[in-house]
């Protein structure tokens, strides 16, 4: 999973002096991995805070007005505006001649320049939020721009940002709505850490590392002492071994409204849309904490309390993307007296969602069983952020700090107040682990000498409790690490990752012979290197296809190995060859390149022929096949580049005397154009061209060359090794033959003929073949040059001709042919 992380936020909870770029490398070293570093403000540049001075009408058109803005200059700037919300003191956003904008909302980004708007000479343009890529934080009406002043709170000039100055005219965008100097690093975490899936377990895991202080503090769920006050909500789990811990928290009275730009910005920075006050709070703290959280309208809950169950049999809920899932006693749900409100740990439901007109409401932070929710997950093919985290695991402990997070954000940006005491239900009690490990095991695994004083350091810095006795040293794992530390090695992990792997010496151990590669492997990485030399692009695609990419390449999906339970209907299906994939690239990469040679080397996978026993029986046969693909707009012939590849491929790797088969009928090859290549009766490889029905399927605009190599065969017959061939040290003959045999003679199996005629025949290569005058029906005339010699001497003229007999009789003898002159 990634995780798009402001560092400006991130700073926010561990005290930073790194540059972001000197940061990623520290933590892509010791923690997660830094992708990718994106600067924010870079679509508002040449963007600036304007202040409207004057409005006048536009003498031409009745829709537009004539707009003289403040930017900073000496004199205000003239612009055409058509926006129907605009007044003299209104704080704007001005787009300058050179900046980019999206007009009207719709299609590519554009320069600005001057323009001569209705006789008017404009200097800018006044932008609404979605030309300046602001439309998700401030939606809009059409035809209205952006109100800075109202959106922001910018009365009596006020800073637009916490922590801020006041901004004037001229103000760059950017900074004035603090993305200057901002960038946001695209963070892959790995599944086992779902501690570093918010800023805080970020921020946490790099003052670890780089040893700065973690300025976060835990928010605490306040509890009344007193006994007999009641819960705001009641809450009873029944499914308690799916749900460990749920809190729910009532809270009257709230405003839903649009959030703060601080919290939106935090949001939109983070990949997610700002929709309300209240929405954007669980997504907020989800976001900051790693806790999903969700808002249920008390006014639609059933009873108003809230059950934690599997769904029983023909139950169905519509969740908030709209649609309406058909549940069973396997899907863990969220319900109120009557009926489902949630499907625990993926989606809400839309009957109980959150609207403007929400008053009350129960907020909920819980922590179900991974298993659970992945499998309900990938019943119903419903994912979503809240999932991908319940997923890899949360701790019983998470919930309490982001409920009392969440409440604070809800007092503060939506008023209301807290019902009742929180109701907090856990089954089972905490407990938290401990492992031991000694110092010589450390040494040992990692390979180098660390000081006991280090180790513990590491580890109290990662959050561990450690004690340590002589040589022992034991940790108690902290509650975020739960589901990831589960036995003494992982301490040891821990404190090699934090030292740095890259201080580990590279050492090749004593005495451990290296493992012999697979043959299959091998094969397929001279085969790719052969292909690459030859000017061929590899091509990566997934082994799972759809049936509409199968379908169009004439398979049909229901012989095939369908995918139990798929992400998506595009991998739905396992690929029964490399073809469609391959097709479906050129398809796509036309239009960039005239001449496309594409490879792909991988498996493909057909049903199981029953000779496979034991465990994996039930598995499908995966096979390995290697496809190659020419497309070129200025060759029309793409089959002979294709097979002289194949025969570079043959010649290279020493499979000779091979026969060829022309392909009668097909549904994917051309009949005419296509042939397979057999040696000793296998069927090593088909050349040839792709059927024009197939092309415009596709839509592929020119014909289209295809090898197929059947990986097995091939493998068992090629050879590495070479043998060394003199040349042959007398002058060879050339002699030319022409024989006419029936249309159905492949060349391929005359060529053999020829060759097997006399051992002085050293080479045969065709140069015609025709059919017409002089011909009779149902005949053609093969046409062939013939290289003759002996290593012994020079053959003189009635030699060569005895040869050049020898191979006529051949060709009478085996296809009764005819000598053309």
């Amino acid at each position: 999973m990634n995780l798009l992380v402001s560092y400006d936020w991130l700073k926010e909870y561990v005290s930073l002096k790194e540059k972001p770029e000197e940061f990623a490398a520290r933590i892509s070293l010791s923690g997660p991995a830094v992708e990718k570093i994106i600067p924010q403000g870079e679509e508002l540049r040449g963007i600036v805070v304007g202040k409207v001075v004057k409005l006048s009408p536009h003498p031409q058109a009745d829709k537009l007005s004539l707009v003289s803005v403040d930017i900073g200059h000496k004199q205000p700037i003239n612009l055409v505006c058509g926006g129907t919300n605009l007044y003299v003191g209104q704080v704007v956003a001005v787009a300058l001649v050179g900046a980019m904008v999206r007009w009207h909302g719709q299609g590519d980004l554009i320069e600005l320049k001057p323009a001569q708007i209705r006789g008017v000479k404009s200097e800018g343009m006044i932008c609404a939020a979605s030309e300046i890529a602001l439309g998700e934080a401030f939606p809009h009406e059409e035809r209205e721009i952006l109100d800075l002043g109202k959106e922001l709170g910018l009365a009596n000039n006020p800073p637009l940002i916490r922590g801020a100055g006041g901004i004037n005219p001229g103000t760059p965008l950017a900074d004035a709505l603090g993305l200057s100097g901002d960038v946001v690093m695209d963070v892959e975490v790995t599944s086992n850490r779902p501690d570093c899936m918010g800023m805080v377990g970020m921020a946490r895991e790099a003052a670890a590392i780089l040893k700065h202080p973690f300025k976060w503090k835990e928010p605490v769920l306040s509890v009344s002492k007193s006994k007999g006050k009641k819960a705001g909500v009641k809450v009873t789990i029944d499914a308690k071994k799916a749900c460990s811990r749920y809190i729910g928290v009532r809270i009257n009275g709230i405003k839903v409204g649009p959030s703060p730009w601080w919290m939106k910005r935090r949001l939109m920075s983070a990949g997610v849309r700002p929709i309300n006050n209240l929405v954007d709070i669980t997504n907020y703290v989800m976001l900051e904490t790693g806790q999903p959280m969700h808002v249920f309208d008390v006014a639609k809950l059933k009873g108003s309390e809230i059950r934690v169950r599997f769904a029983r049999a023909n139950e169905k809920m519509m969740a908030l993307d709209g649609k309406t899932y058909q549940l069973d006693d396997k899907i863990l749900v969220i319900a109120d007296a009557e009926r489902p409100v949630a499907i625990a740990g993926v989606m809400g439901g839309e009957e109980t969602g959150a609207t403007a007109k929400t008053t009350d409401i129960v907020l909920e932070s819980a922590c179900f069983d991974p298993v659970v929710v992945r499998k309900g997950s990938r019943k119903i093919n419903l994912q979503s952020d809240s999932q991908l985290r319940f997923e890899k695991g949360l701790s019983q402990l998470s919930p309490p700090s982001a409920m009392a997070r969440a409440i604070k954000l809800v007092l503060e940006l939506a008023g209301g107040k807290v019902v009742g005491e929180p109701a907090d239900v856990m089954p089972t009690a905490y407990k938290p682990v401990a492992y031991s490990v000694t110092t010589d095991e450390v040494n040992g695994l990692i390979g180098v000498e660390v000081k006991k004083t280090e180790m513990i350091d590491v580890l109290r810095r990662l959050g561990f409790k450690v004690s340590a006795t002589g040589k022992h040293i034991k940790a108690t794992v902290p509650w975020w690490r739960d589901h990831d530390v589960e036995m003494g090695r992982d301490l040891v992990e821990e404190i090699a990752r934090v030292i740095g792997y890259a201080k580990i010496p590279s050492v090749v151990p004593i005495a451990v012979a290296p493992r012999q590669t697979d043959q299959v492997i091998q094969w397929e990485d001279r085969l790719k290197d052969s292909a690459k030399a030859a000017g061929y692009t590899e091509v990566y695609s997934w082994s799972f296809v759809s049936e509409d990419l199968l379908r169009k390449a004439s398979y049909d999906p229901k012989n095939l190995l369908h995918v139990l339970n798929p992400l998506s209907s595009d991998w739905s299906v396992m690929r029964p060859s490399l073809i469609p994939g391959l097709l479906q690239a050129v398809a796509d990469n036309q239009e960039r390149e005239k001449c496309l040679r594409l490879f792909e080397c991988s498996n493909i996978y057909v049903r199981n022929d029953g000779q496979t026993s034991g465990p994996w029986k039930d598995l499908p046969d995966e096979v390995p096949e290697m496809a190659i693909m020419v497309k070129d707009t200025e060759d029309d012939q793409p089959w002979r580049t294709a097979k002289g590849l194949l025969e570079h491929l043959f010649e290279n790797f020493g499979i000779s005397d091979v026969h060829w088969k022309r392909i009668s009928r097909d549904n994917i090859w051309h009949p005419g154009r296509s042939a397979q290549a057999y040696k000793d009766n296998k069927l090593v490889a088909t050349v040839g061209e792709i059927g024009p029905q197939m092309l415009e399927t596709f839509k592929i605009k020119s014909r289209v060359g295809v090898i197929v190599i059947n990986f097995r065969e091939f493998i068992s017959l090629a050879k590495v090794s070479k043998a060394y061939v003199p040349p042959m040290p007398y002058p060879e003959a050339k002699r030319d033959l022409a024989v006419v045999v029936d249309r159905n003679v492949e060349y391929g199996e005359i060529a053999l003929s020829i060759r097997r005629a006399d051992p002085r025949i050293l080479d045969v290569q065709w140069f015609d073949t025709y059919e017409g005058k002089g011909v009779p029906d149902g005949k053609k005339s093969v046409a062939m040059h013939l290289t003759i010699g002996s290593p012994e001497k020079t053959l003189e003229s009635s030699e060569v001709d005895g040869v050049l007999n020898n191979a006529i009789l051949a060709c009478q003898e085996k296809f009764k042919a005819e000598i053309r002159a």
